[in-house]
């Protein structure tokens, strides 16, 4: 285990907390929270880690110096083999780390990532739905897209086939910028492989794909659903627009809520609404944090009212006092239902 006094680069020690089987991302931030710096959490003592209240189970981890060594040097090879492929990697000090992303609760330490990620970004959205959903739904995300472009919001979206292609998709056209977040490795295959195209699109046009995954790290229903909170954490906002009941969309939809992050839904007239493609969105009608977006007779959609909610969580975000215990107010909408 380093010694005290040893000057270590923060980016390896982070990768190295990561690698550490047992260590959870929890109890990461935890000890973050006590000592400042990956590097220093390294530097501790027994009684250090004692003191800052960490479990003994966890303290035995982290005093093995067989475990510390082999993470280091598991670290250090991925921080070369992603050199070698075209991955960058940022630690959430970085001033590449996406700002709003680095309010939420369970931040992930790392991000790898290929592409570009703009500095100190805020003004950004989440646009989602499901995988096969109905046309006027991918319509409607194309010109909620554009409209959040022409104000100036990245898209956020998961590269999955439905609507989150149609949001890259609308952003690119736009000539706005985008980031995928992905549930598997930047060195796994691409997924969906239908995506593959659109993937390298969002590169070669000034965009990232982003993944908390470590390099060949598989897909899998854990890693898309530990995926969504990064889609919504990363946003003023989530634009979901079509959704049934079970779906990574309703997932992403309550990571929003939790995080103080307002979802807008379309008001679908009644019809639409009690269709399979959203009765997801529909069982989300008065809660807290739900708002909708009126559509015109053409059914394109007014967002004047949702962005000036999301300049309301980014006055709350970084011109205020963030308060946990802050809770949006419920608009008396959807009053048709």
């Amino acid at each position: 285990m380093p010694k005290k006094g040893i000057s270590m680069d923060d980016l390896i020690c982070a990768l190295a907390l990561k690698k550490i089987k047992g260590l959870q991302n929890k109890h990461i931030i935890f000890l973050l929270n006590a000592f400042g710096k990956p590097c220093e959490i390294f530097n501790a003592d027994k009684s250090d880690l004692i003191k800052s209240g960490l479990k003994m189970e966890y303290i035995k981890i982290l005093i093995n110096s067989r475990i510390i060594r082999t993470a280091f040097f598991d670290a250090i090879k991925e921080i070369e083999e992603a050199s070698k492929n075209g991955v960058k990697i940022i630690t959430f000090n970085s001033p590449l780390y996406p700002a709003n992303l680095r309010n939420i609760k369970n931040k992930p330490l790392i991000l790898y990532y290929k592409g570009f990620l703009k500095e100190n970004l805020k003004s950004a959205a989440a646009v989602i739905g499901q995988r096969k959903p109905p046309e006027y739904a991918v319509k409607l995300a194309e010109d909620i897209t554009a409209q959040l472009c022409s104000y100036g919001y990245a898209i956020i979206s998961g590269l999955a086939l439905g609507i989150d292609s149609a949001a890259h998709n609308a952003a690119l056209k736009k000539n706005g910028y985008t980031a995928a977040y992905i549930g598997s490795g930047l060195l796994a295959p691409v997924y969906p492989p239908e995506n593959r195209d659109l993937y390298n699109e969002i590169l070669l046009n000034g965009g990232a794909v982003v993944s908390e995954l470590p390099l060949y790290e598989s897909i899998s229903s854990k890693n898309l659903v530990a995926r969504d909170r990064l889609q919504s954490g990363s946003g003023l906002g989530t634009f979901a627009l079509s959704s049934p009941v079970k779906s990574g969309t309703m997932k992403t939809c309550r990571f929003s809520v939790k995080q103080k992050r307002p979802v807008f839904i379309p008001e679908y007239n009644m019809n639409l609404m009690n269709s399979y493609d959203n009765e997801g969105l529909k069982s989300l009608y008065g809660e807290l944090g739900i708002f909708g977006i009126k559509l015109n007779k053409d059914f394109s959609a007014d967002i004047g009212a949702a962005v000036e909610e999301m300049k309301n969580i980014h006055n709350k975000l970084y011109a205020d006092k963030f308060d946990e215990d802050d809770l949006l107010v419920q608009p008396g909408l959807f009053d048709f239902i």
